[in-house]
């Protein structure tokens, strides 16, 4: 079953894949408005898909294409917005499905469109809107003749080719609309020799970015177009102003001044387009063309994308369960990303805020080469080929301003070895975060003190466990004394009296002094089996957690440091 879902939605990601290639090679409004809900009907296998737009005099939205559609009246159906799924959802607010339309009371009825998809024999509608750069231009509906529940991932399917479909039919109608004005103004000769001019500017302009885009989902490449057409460097940001493309040497940074447009794909903002001096009405037309294309292209690239990321996901899901593979799939799959089933692997488990984890992956991804990334829930995984994985992850997190934490283990020769790696590389990094360290900890060093503090740091760990030290805590807090340091010296070097005296530059009789004042504390047999084990245990808990080994506890450190006994 999940090797179903997981072939479902590998099959979605390269059905919106195809479907934005397609619709940017189309510029005739039917025919990319057919390849929509052809598409789109065949993705989430409905009965029945259609496209509206919508009329902004008469406030209402009308089918233009259909697929499925067997009665003329649903063919020509028009929605006064807000009345029916099609149009409440072609008032741009969010997606929306109903399992029974005629006795949904939560929609806005009209007795005449209520009698027409009656005849249609409709009972399940789900669309999404059309929004470009804010404006919502119509809906996109699928429809059953059955009671059906579509899923979140066909939702999420429906509603990503609407974006897509937005920016096509945009592009479309633009084209169009560009083209009938220059064939108009060369038929009635009424527009000027400047305004013709640029018309016929932008249509190469367009045929140019769509080009570019075909070729490869490379904003650069749309960049370049956009150069040569302005002849000025372009300056692409994401939301965040920091800089993700441009013409010019990236040192020099994005002027001040001049002129900037949104980048933007439906009702999301991906970024904005600058250029260095300040454009006319002309340079602006070309500029907003240009920023629609780099939507695209970034949209694109998004896809592709999550499409690698999610594969990562599922080979690690599948190396870390457990669970044997037959060896040639395995092998086929880790090829994808450079590595083999005979290679040395290792397993590393790095602290990374869960907001940053996509951003940290993709730096981590051209800094390394040869590994795979996925997020877990309190820690980003890596099984990695790279033998200098380690000084490739201090130069990256150094260029991020983020000082490293990591647990590690490996290298292992087998696949099969790996779950075991990670589960080291996990708790190693449990310690590290426990004990609020830094740097790169090896998992194959780790004692039982490291377990016990994994489980203290994720709430597994019974406080009776450390309770039988407390009296010497409370003591040495009330009076300032060091009896559990002594004590753990005492049993650190198996009772020997004379060696805790050196070690705490104490006299000898101090030390007996102070270890009688312990047994008070304790209890008799504090330091004999079976308790003596328990206690020591114990203490060197409380020595990992604020330093029993050094005067006046510890500090934040930078490295590891000495792995405790355990």
């Amino acid at each position: 079953m999940e090797h179903t879902m997981r072939r479902s939605r590998e099959d979605l990601l390269r059905v919106l894949l195809d479907t934005a290639t397609d619709l940017a090679a189309l510029r005739d409004v039917e025919a990319v408005l057919q390849a929509i809900v052809r598409r789109t009907r065949a993705v989430v296998g409905a009965d029945m898909a259609y496209i509206s737009l919508n009329d902004p005099e008469r406030g209402d939205t009308y089918i233009r294409q259909s697929d499925g559609v067997t009665t003329p009246a649903y063919r020509a159906l028009r929605m006064p917005l807000g009345v029916g799924v099609l149009g409440q959802v072609a008032t741009g607010l969010a997606p929306f499905q109903t399992t029974g339309y005629l006795d949904d009371a939560s929609v806005v009825h009209d007795p005449e469109v209520d009698e027409i998809v009656r005849a249609e024999a409709v009972e399940t509608i789900m669309g999404a809107p059309l929004t470009v750069a804010g404006r919502v231009i119509g809906a996109l509906i699928v429809a059953e003749r059955r009671a059906r529940r579509f899923g979140p991932e066909e939702v999420s399917c429906v509603e990503s080719i609407a974006k897509q479909a937005a920016v096509a039919i945009d592009n479309s109608l633009r084209f169009e609309e560009t083209a009938r004005q220059a064939e108009l103004f060369n038929a009635e000769h009424k527009r000027s020799a400047a305004e013709l001019q640029l018309a016929t500017r932008i249509l190469e302009l367009d045929r140019r970015l769509l080009d570019a885009v075909m070729v490869s989902p490379d904003v650069g490449r749309v960049l370049t177009v956009g150069r040569g057409a302005l002849d000025d460097d372009l300056y692409l940001r994401d939301t965040t102003g920091a800089l993700i493309a441009t013409t010019a040497d990236p040192a020099g940074g994005v002027p001040e001044s001049g002129t900037a447009v949104a980048v933007t794909a439906a009702a999301e903002t991906l970024g904005s387009l600058h250029t260095g001096p300040v454009l006319g009405a002309d340079g602006r037309a070309l500029l907003e063309r240009v920023a629609v294309h780099a939507a695209l292209a970034l949209l694109f690239s998004r896809a592709e994308e999550d499409t690698d990321l999610r594969g990562q996901d599922e080979l690690i899901d599948d190396l870390l369960s457990g669970t044997g593979l037959p060896h040639d799939r395995l092998e086929r799959r880790m090829r994808r990303w450079g590595l083999h089933t005979d290679d040395r692997l290792w397993c590393v488990a790095l602290d990374v805020p869960a907001a940053q984890a996509r951003r940290y992956r993709q730096v981590l991804r051209s800094a390394l080469g040869r590994t795979v990334m996925t997020a877990h829930s309190d820690h980003l995984c890596l099984v990695t080929a790279s033998p200098d994985w380690e000084n490739r992850l201090r130069t990256a997190f150094a260029g991020q301003g983020r000082p490293l934490r990591a647990g590690a283990a490996g290298p292992v020769t087998a696949p099969g070895d790996l779950p075991d790696a990670h589960r080291r590389a996990s708790l190693a990094l449990g310690s590290l975060i426990t004990l609020d360290r830094d740097g790169v900890l090896d998992g194959d060093r780790l004692g039982m003190v490291h377990a016990i503090l994994d489980l203290a740091r994720t709430g597994g760990l019974p406080e009776s466990l450390t309770r039988g030290i407390d009296p010497l805590l409370a003591y040495d807090r009330e009076r300032g004394t060091e009896l559990a340091r002594t004590a753990f010296y005492y049993l650190e070097t198996d009772g020997s009296v004379a060696r805790v005296a050196e070690l705490l530059h104490l006299h000898r009789n101090t030390v007996r002094q102070r270890l009688t004042r312990i047994g008070a504390l304790l209890g008799p047999g504090w330091d004999a089996s079976p308790r003596r084990l328990e206690t020591h245990l114990a203490l060197q808990v409380r020595d990992a957690q604020v330093g029993l080994r050094r005067p006046g506890g510890t500090a934040r450190r930078t490295d590891p440091g000495p792995v405790p006994p355990g």
